[in-house]
């Protein structure tokens, strides 16, 4: 058995040279739990020894490098506990550390890793449920004759399995634009806001001009907050985005007539509230930091937002046919029943969502 130097924990490296990829990792040992015969938490030399070909097995078809949508073949890999720097303290879990060599046939551009370890595979599997969720930094450079040409930074976690090196910049903005819509999709607060505000008025106009403004407004404060330019605790914002809530729904249902342009205005305010929950939200995950790690982190904000747009579409788009068919068979008889209803469960949900957050 190989002892490895000293991996710091919670960092990866991978340098590649021609066609070749150097890796050396720390993975967090409940990763493969079942290896741990004598139940400490860690992995000792003992069990890595007993448990060799299985543990290799796991971390070469889980840990993958494509090169070009070329799959790196894997030439060599050594596993060690992972030592460390005992003069300061080490927050993390017992570490194992990966030191290998994987191969292309060329050189590739594109460097992409994914990483299945976090999830079991079928049949037999090394992993625990409820293994600890961690995020490892990785760092991929490209060398020639000992200069380093470039380097790119990234967080690897089960939240985010995969990772782009060395991508043309439409590529950063087309999966970040996959990560705003996701994150729109998810976000539960979001999506009962945007309905509360479509159905107080049913217009194209209206709901393309309110969109718009919506998007700019958390735009701005998304891409501040994701620079690091503006801080703002989650504690304040996640009652203030409930409170949006609220405040949309609380006006629909009293009928009060606001002109559009004042509505815009509004909107505008309330936007900015939801951008930052859209960056606390983000923090959480680590996509911030991926944005702020990103070689081109203005295109990668563009990107989020573009998705988050592409959501917010897709959601007046399942509105506007649930309008066009209530009023194609029932005409128009049913619009004033289900905004109506509309309101009154956004109101509810918001006061709820207002309440639990203020008083958690």
């Amino acid at each position: 058995m190989v002892r490895a130097p000293v991996v710091e924990v919670g960092q990866g490296k991978v340098n590649l040279v021609a066609n070749q990829a150097y890796v050396v990792m720390s993975f967090p040992s409940s990763i493969f739990a079942s290896a741990d015969d004598n139940g400490d938490g860690g992995l000792d030399a003992g069990e890595i020894k007993a448990h060799l070909d299985q543990l290799q097995a796991k971390v070469q078809n889980g840990l993958r490098l494509w090169g070009d949508e070329h799959l790196a073949v894997w030439r060599y890999m050594v596993l060690s506990p992972a030592t460390r720097d005992t003069s300061t303290p080490e927050p993390y879990a017992p570490q194992l550390a990966v030191i290998g060599l994987a191969a292309w046939d060329t050189p590739p551009a594109v460097v992409v890793l994914t990483d299945d370890l976090w999830h079991p595979p079928l049949g037999n599997a090394l992993m625990k449920s409820g293994a600890p969720l961690e995020t490892i930094k990785v760092s991929v450079t490209r060398t020639q004759d000992g200069q380093v040409l470039a380097e790119e930074v990234g967080l690897l976690s089960p939240l985010q399995p995969k990772l782009e090196f060395f991508a043309p910049v439409q590529r950063h903005i087309a999966n970040f634009a996959h990560h705003g819509f996701d994150h729109i999709m998810a976000g539960a607060d979001h999506l009962v806001f945007l309905v509360a505000l479509l159905a107080s008025g049913i217009g194209v106009r209206r709901w393309a001009a309110l969109l718009t403004a919506f998007t700019l407004a958390h735009g701005l404060t998304f891409g501040l907050a994701a620079m690091g330019w503006v801080t703002v605790s989650a504690s304040l914002v996640e009652p203030a985005i409930a409170a949006s809530i609220v405040c949309v729904a609380a006006l629909h249902l009293m009928r009060v007539h606001v002109a559009l342009r004042s509505e815009l205005m509004l909107v505008l305010a309330l936007g900015l509230v939801h951008g930052l929950g859209f960056a606390s939200a983000m923090q959480e995950e680590g996509g911030s930091q991926l944005i702020a790690l990103s070689p081109y982190p203005i295109w990668s904000i563009l990107g989020f937002n573009l998705g988050i747009e592409a959501g917010q579409c897709a959601v007046a788009l399942v509105l506007g046919l649930w309008v066009w068919c209530a009023r194609r068979f029932f005409g128009r008889s049913l619009d004033v029943m289900w905004q109506r209803a509309a309101g009154i469960g956004a109101l509810a949900i918001g006061i709820y969502w207002l309440v639990d957050r203020i008083v958690s």
